[in-house]
C-alpha cells in the first residue's frame, strides 16, 4: 500500500502550501519532511496545522534540519509556519 498523496499545492511562484489540519503529532512533522523535499531550494513552504504541538515541533524540525523558519503564527487553534528550504 502506498502512502496517501501529500496535501501540497503551489500557491504562487516559489511558494507552496501544506495542509495538515486535522492531523495529530507526529504526522504534521512527517508530512513537512516529505513536502520540503518536493520544493526547490530557496522556495517557501507554508504549513497550516491545528495540532496543539505542531507549531513548536516545526520550529524544532527547522533547527534540526537546517531550514530557515520565516515565521510561526498562531490564530485560534490554527498555526501557520513558513519555512524556506535551504538545502
Amino acid at each position: 500500500m502506498s502512502p496517501a498523496p501529500l496535501p501540497l499545492r503551489k500557491t504562487e511562484a516559489g511558494c507552496w502550501h501544506l495542509d495538515c489540519l486535522g492531523l495529530l503529532c507526529p504526522v504534521p512533522v512527517i508530512k513537512t519532511g516529505r513536502a520540503i523535499r518536493k520544493v526547490e531550494v530557496g522556495e517557501i513552504l507554508t504549513v497550516t496545522a491545528d495540532d496543539p504541538g505542531a507549531a513548536e515541533d516545526l520550529v524544532d524540525w527547522c533547527n534540526a534540519n537546517r531550514h530557515e523558519l520565516l515565521d510561526n503564527q498562531q490564530q485560534g487553534e490554527v498555526s501557520t509556519t513558513r519555512i524556506r528550504r535551504l538545502r
